[in-house]
């Protein structure tokens, strides 16, 4: 990766300034406060955006200012990027606002946690860094802050173990044995409970041994049940085919019995019928009346009266309104007379208006209402003509409907008298027939009282007893079968439940067996490897770690000192033989030894991680402070053993300036940080 391009706008100090970063050593230089460490600040926000506790948008964007911006271009390999971020003060707080990313030219837009991924994916750092506050990948090999990197020196033990695990990216040891743990500690949990569901398997095999035989003994009760139901069914039958033929003979004779009971019924109810026919003849004859006259039709019905009282009554509407229409029409006149009379300019133009304009106004609107109070005249006369004749024609509806109602009651009566003599005929008619149909019946009625004397009912009361004898030995047998069913039925669930209850116990026994085993490789096996393979890791990277940490201090110190990493990657200084504390070093020793620390965690880091794209950048943030005029040059020797494409320092030193391929001179002002090439 190099860096290419930086333009900055309302960040921190600087209200405007473009960077251009050639490959080679580049070197910002300015006084304390300049804004040098700005310029590092703003190429991590453009990769990565805000970092939680590390850089907020308040920190970055220009006091006063309302919006700033970060552009940044860089290239990996042939392919050119250009990512852009964006800030916003709010009433709260400053937020990041969506910006762009440009891939050889094609632009990607694109909210700042998307383009952070897209920046992590180019990069080559791990998607886990994504969520979290801090990227140590970059902030350990690519550009880590002087006073940061002193910080790791004076952690704890435990501390920077934990530290230098994320950075290498082998913390997943770690969490991984937790995981496994969690999970074993699961399988115990498990195992406790099936032990628990298995306490009474040989118990349930017991029982179900039991209700097999149970069952057995119940079917073949069954079995012999329903023999002995079959042959009383088969009895049942034969009892029934008798009895059906006994049923059917008592029918019949029931049938005779019910016949001429209704004969009798029937004949008693016609000679009723024929009484009350004499009756009601007589009753008419007394009623009848000769036919009544009808009264003479109206010429005109009353619903064509009512037709054309509707009409008139819907013209004498249509006048009425108008006359109202009309009247209004007066007022308007009037009104607008009143207006003009009073008006001295025109509401519209402002002009003043003349008496000889108002004087015809008014005419044309006092030939309104002449003409309008014409009209009205004409139609009081014609509504009062309407009215009247309005008044004459309800009237005549109600004469013509005092005729209507006269001549329907007459018709009423006319229509009753017929009708009595067409029933007192009718009956008279029906006398006859009931007569003949009376004697002929009682004829009837004789013969069956004869008919009925012969039948005898005595053969179905015997039939009957047989049967019912039959059919309660039957029902017996069949509750006994019904009872045997029942029962095997029960038996049998039983016996299903108990042995879905083996099979699930049993395979819980599998389970257990196979949790057992689980358990046993997590603990015996699984966790030791994990120990094993992040000790055999961290071995390695301390090896590899520790040659490049010798290598740059003793490049850094004189030959009296000597440096190592513990098992802890605790620098231990040496000094004739004996352990010196880093707090006892000079400042110029403590810088040397942070920054071979430093230096060396970027090499192992960038050697380990093989996916990273940044291994040809590196940033140095004031990696001299205390260094005598030797070690300015000895650093020159160590840098130039990197061997990178491209080096950003940042230093107040002037001897710094001597072997960097281009200088960048910042100045603060009392408008900001201004850019001296």
């Amino acid at each position: 990766m190099q860096i290419v391009s930086l333009d900055i706008e309302n960040i921190r100090s600087y209200p405007r300034a473009h960077f251009d970063f050639p490959l080679g050593i580049v070197m910002l230089s300015g006084d304390i406060g300049s804004g040098k460490s700005t310029v590092l600040l703003a190429i991590e926000f453009a990769l990565f955006g805000l970092l939680r506790g590390e850089v907020s948008g308040a920190a970055l964007l220009r006091n006063g200012a309302l919006r700033g911006s970060v552009e940044l271009e860089f290239s990996i390999g042939e392919h050119m990027y250009r990512i852009k971020r964006t800030l916003k003060r709010s009433r709260e707080s400053v937020e990041q606002e969506a910006g762009y990313l440009l891939i050889d030219g094609v632009k990607t837009d694109g909210t700042a946690s998307e383009l952070k991924s897209k920046i992590l994916e180019l990069l080559g750092y791990p998607q886990e860094q994504l969520s979290k506050a801090k990227n140590l990948i970059y902030r350990y090999t690519l550009y880590t802050p002087q006073e940061e990197m002193k910080h790791i020196l004076r952690e704890g033990r435990e501390e920077r173990l934990a530290l230098l695990r994320k950075v290498f990216d082998i913390d997943k040891y770690a969490t991984i044995v937790q995981n496994a743990n969690s999970y074993a500690k699961a399988l115990r949990e498990r195992k406790r409970a099936l032990d628990i569901v298995l306490v009474d398997l040989q118990d349930k095999h017991k029982q179900a041994q039991v209700v097999e035989k149970e069952l057995a003994q119940t079917k073949e009760d069954r079995e012999k049940t329903e023999k002995e139901l079959v042959a009383l069914r088969a009895k049942v039958e034969q009892e029934k085919v008798k009895l059906a033929d006994a049923e059917k003979k008592r029918a019949e004779a029931e049938r005779v019995k019910a016949q001429e009971q209704a004969l009798k019924a029937r004949v008693g109810v016609q000679e009723s019928q024929m009484f009350s026919q004499r009756k009601e003849i007589e009753l008419l004859a007394s009623q009848q009346q000769s036919i009544p006259d009808i009264p003479e039709k109206p010429k005109v019905s009353s619903q064509e009266l009512s037709k054309g009282l509707s009409e008139k009554e819907k013209e004498l509407r249509i006048h009425l309104s108008t006359f109202a229409q009309t009247n209004l029409l007066k007022q308007q006149s009037q009104q607008t007379i009143n207006k003009v009379k009073s008006l001295a300019q025109c509401p519209m133009c402002l002009q003043e208006v003349s008496e000889n304009h108002k004087l015809s106004i008014v005419k044309r609107e006092q030939e309104k209402m002449y003409a309008a109070q014409e009209q009205e005249t004409q139609m009081r006369a014609h509504v009062q003509q309407l009215e009247t004749e309005i008044a004459q024609l309800r009237k005549d509806i109600e004469e013509v409907r005092k005729k209507e109602q006269e001549i329907g009651l007459a018709a009423l009566k006319l229509s009753q008298a017929q009708a009595i003599v067409q029933r007192k005929n009718a009956l008279e008619v029906q006398q006859t027939a009931l007569n003949k149909e009376i004697k002929a019946q009682k004829i009837l009625l004789a013969e069956l009282e004869e008919k009925v004397k012969t039948v005898d009912g005595s053969q179905y009361e015997r039939a009957r007893k047989e049967a019912e004898s039959v059919l309660s030995a039957e029902r017996s047998a069949s509750m006994v079968h019904a009872a045997l069913v029942q029962k095997e039925e029960q038996i049998a669930k039983q016996l299903t439940s108990i042995q879905k209850e083996i099979e699930i116990k049993e395979r819980g026994k599998k389970q257990l067996e196979r949790t057992q085993a689980i358990h046993q490789w997590l603990t015996d096996y699984f966790v030791p490897l994990m120990e094993i393979m992040e000790k055999h890791v961290m071995a390695r990277i301390h090896h590899e770690f520790d040659a490049l940490f010798r290598q740059w201090f003793s490049m850094l110190i004189e030959d009296v000192m000597n440096a190592r990493l513990d098992e802890s990657f605790t620098p231990v200084v040496q000094q004739n033989g004996y352990d010196i504390e880093i707090e006892n070093l000079s400042g110029g020793e403590r810088t040397a030894v942070a920054l071979a620390y430093r230096l060396a965690l970027n090499k192992t880091i960038n050697t380990v991680i093989s996916s990273i794209k940044t291994k040809d950048l590196l940033i140095l943030d004031e990696p001299t402070e205390g260094f005598s005029s030797e070690q300015l040059d000895k650093l020159r020797d160590v840098i130039a053993q990197l061997n990178l494409r491209q080096i950003i320092i940042v230093s107040h030193e002037q001897k710094v300036e001597g072997f960097a391929d281009k200088i960048v001179r910042l100045e603060k002002t009392q408008s900001g940080t201004q850019v001296i090439n």
